[in-house]
């Protein structure tokens, strides 16, 4: 039994917790003087619950060793005791040393409420190996035979695991027994069925929700963004704004993606006309993702507009978005100024600005500064070549025909080269009718991913520009051997704020027909004229 001035001691400890910000510079001295003042006047070793609190304390603030120090000082540590040190070891991703804390546990003969149950489960869950599978189903048949009742926390938590393990169909039983599911249960298992591809089944679910929250709509329209059908995530978007739900700022970001995702300008602008018009950027948060959005939308000078009225100092992401920005309509020089004027500003660039830098140098065809940068990216920068850097760079000599040193990059690559890294290289021999390279690359394209028909139609091409008559009827055949074919090319456009999907030969397109007709007329009315005819 806790006497009032215990009592009144672990609510001001639960208030101070709560009130507790990490980054604030007195935490850690207030923390401190709590301490010394529990540990004078008894009450850290009274009581299993205050100490637990210290121990949680210290966690939230990541000082791990003074949370365990607390922890090793209790005598009997009990069960709460246990979970709290467990929960602090999650914090820190040190999920075996929770795990190990449980076994001990069991050992001294305490039975796992629910609430350790289930910080059990989330420890199995960070393990990031097989094995977590394996201890998931110990630590869920345990709760099975022990006859323990099933709660919510833990069932989620069940779902979860399953889920990232790749077991969906697990995840989906210990969701369908759960007596009462939570909007957060709901919401996991939809994450779950989305991470897996089944998106169907996620939406499907979704409808059934009976309260859903932001969470749950973001999710789903994530989860639609994911699989690449951005246009059915934004008219859930739309869908969620009529619902009355105000999206945060993940909801506006994944929708402003969706729009750089297929062009859709129209809508982009209107998203940014509600986001102003309901004050949901006012720390600034959305504006790299508007940048990001005007400038793949085709509109350049309004992501500078954007850029240039940020009222306060500038982030990596607004800067980076900008210079990939101006990279990706061609505008080298703007790029590179860019880039300099960031750093003297005192913006350290990270990997995705030098992808954005490198790309600038290639579109620009400027050889000699993307190799100054390239070269220079661990001294200068502490960054270390990867895959998207060195893919830059071939693309970047391969457009200026120096296909030997693009070759010789991709030998010396500390990453082995992808498919992409070898298509470039094939795109770029195929323009400066490479065909002997060509060929080399388009063999190493095939061996990465033998049914994509892109490699051999390539090289067929070469052939034919070639007159390689023989080489061209040789890849046909393997093309038909394997089973492929050439991707029809897509086209989209936006009519009103509609995205408009038109693929080559198609007949989808629901106004199909009156376009026919209406293409059929125009060119009726082309032979009709005469070319030679002046007005």
């Amino acid at each position: 039994m806790i006497d009032a001035p215990l009592r009144s001691v672990a609510r001001f400890l639960v208030r101070f917790i709560k009130s507790i910000s990490p980054t604030s510079p007195s935490s850690l001295l207030q923390t401190l003087t709590l301490h010394s003042f529990l540990t004078k006047s008894g009450h850290l070793v009274s009581n299993d619950y205050v100490s637990s609190s210290l121990t949680s304390l210290y966690a939230s603030l990541g000082h791990i060793a003074s949370a365990r120090q607390v922890f090793d000082e209790i005598p009997e540590p009990g069960l709460v005791a246990r979970t709290a040190m467990a929960r602090a070891y999650l914090a820190l991703d040190r999920p075996l040393d929770a795990l190990l804390l449980f076994r001990s546990a069991r050992s001294s003969g305490f039975f796992l409420d629910p609430v350790a149950l289930a910080t059990a489960i989330a420890a199995c869950r960070l393990l990031g190996s097989h094995s977590s599978l394996n201890l998931a189903k110990m630590v869920h048949g345990f709760i099975v035979t022990s006859g323990t009742k099933i709660d919510p926390f833990v069932s989620t938590e069940l779902i979860r695991v399953y889920g990232e393990c790749n077991e969906v169909v697990l995840s989906r039983r210990a969701f369908d027994a759960m007596p009462e599911r939570t909007t957060v249960a709901w919401n996991v298992i939809i994450h779950q069925y989305v991470r897996n591809g089944e998106i169907e089944v996620a939406h499907e679910l979704f409808v059934e929700i009976a309260n859903r929250d932001v969470v749950s709509w973001n999710t789903l329209i994530s989860g639609y963004c994911q699989v690449g059908r951005c246009r059915e995530a934004l008219c859930l978007f739309y869908e969620m704004v009529s619902s009355k739900l105000k999206p945060n700022v993940l909801t506006l970001c994944t929708a402003l993606s969706a729009c750089a995702s297929i062009g859709a300008l129209e809508t982009g602008m209107w998203i940014h006309a509600y986001i102003e018009r309901n004050r949901l950027n006012s720390d600034c948060s959305l504006d790299h993702c508007l940048i990001d959005m005007y400038a793949k939308c085709g509109n350049i000078e309004k992501a500078v507009q954007v850029f240039k009225k940020i009222p306060v100092r500038r982030d990596l992401y607004s800067w980076t978005s900008l210079i990939c920005g101006f990279a990706m309509h061609g505008r080298a020089i703007e790029a590179i100024q860019t880039f300099s004027s960031m750093q003297q500003v005192g913006v350290r660039p990270d990997d995705v600005t030098l992808v954005g830098v490198l790309n600038a140098c290639a579109h620009g065809g400027l050889v000699d500064e993307g190799l100054r940068y390239f070269y220079s990216m661990e001294e200068a920068y502490n960054l270390t070549h990867k895959i998207e850097h060195c893919g830059c760079m071939v693309d970047l000599l391969g457009r200026v025909g120096r296909l030997k040193e693009a070759y010789d990059l991709i030998l010396r690559m500390p990453i082995k080269p992808n498919e992409v890294i070898w298509g470039t290289l094939l795109g770029a021999c195929k323009v400066h009718n490479n065909v002997e390279l060509g060929e080399i690359a388009a063999a190493k394209v095939i061996e990465l991913d033998p049914y994509d028909p892109w490699g051999r139609v390539m090289l067929s091409n070469m052939y034919a520009e070639a007159r390689d008559w023989s080489g061209v009827m040789r890849q046909r055949k393997e093309m038909k051997g394997v089973g492929t074919s050439k991707t029809p090319g897509c086209s989209l456009i936006e009519v009103n704020g509609e995205v408009h999907e038109f693929v080559a030969a198609g007949s989808l397109h629901p106004q199909h027909e009156e376009i026919l007709a209406l293409l059929c007329n125009i060119e009726t009315q082309m032979h009709k004229i005469d070319p030679w005819k002046c007005d």
